[in-house]
């Protein structure tokens, strides 16, 4: 089973260095797998991005370190609340003020499995129709509820489900906040080989020329056929 995908990391505004990106292709029990995960720093936090840093960086090493299949989706979710603990202590020796948004979405064979806290988001693109897998930890201020790296009180999403003939593009809310979402539509329906570059480009442009000044960051993978 082999991905096409791509992303990048827009450090745009004035919270620079929050966001992190992690994108990873490899093969676990013969098949390969893909793991791509969006943290977004929160930037009221002088530190906000040591946890979005520190989680990409820790989940990273958790994919490369797995060695079976079984239950893969739970073991990520059961993981990242680990890395939530490390972080919370990690801070707290050196006298941070941190938290952090995360959206992995892994996906394995023909499945995806997602675990999600904060407004980062996971789009999903079948048929032509845009859908959000991920619902955005927010008040009806529009304020933050939920992170990573303040408590170890956190109630992480999970979903999962088949991946086949779904375009998957995870992202922070620097890229949706402005964006004209048919717009977007049509950039990830034309989205293949040969236009690789072209949505990872487009669409943080196109927010950034409508007056975005937070950081952008976006991955967009599928399975390739």
């Amino acid at each position: 089973m082999k991905y096409l995908y791509n992303g990048v990391s827009l450090q745009n505004g004035r919270k620079s260095n929050m966001d992190s990106l992690l994108l990873k292709c490899r093969s676990l029990s013969n098949t390969d797998s893909m793991l791509a995960v969006v943290c977004d720093g929160v930037g009221s936090l002088s530190d906000g991005g040591f946890a979005s840093g520190a989680a990409v960086k820790k989940l990273g090493a958790w994919f490369d370190s797995v060695s079976s299949t079984e239950n893969i989706g739970l073991r990520m979710r059961d993981v990242i609340l680990e890395i939530n603990a490390q972080i919370i202590s990690e801070a707290q020796i050196m006298n941070m003020e941190t938290a952090s948004t995360l959206s992995a979405l892994l996906m394995l064979e023909q499945n995806y499995y997602i675990a999600h806290i904060g407004d980062s988001r996971v789009f999903c693109l079948e048929n032509g129709l845009l859908s959000v897998l991920t619902i955005d930890d927010i008040s009806a201020t529009g304020k933050l509820t939920a992170y990573l790296g303040q408590t170890d009180k956190i109630f992480l999403q999970y979903s999962e489900g088949s991946a086949s003939a779904k375009t998957f593009l995870v992202c922070s809310d620097g890229l949706y906040k402005r964006m004209d979402m048919d717009f977007m539509v049509s950039k990830l329906k034309s989205w293949n080989k040969k236009s690789l570059k072209e949505p990872i480009e487009t669409l943080p442009q196109y927010v950034i020329g409508r007056g975005e000044q937070d950081n952008i960051t976006l991955a967009l993978v599928k399975i390739e056929g």
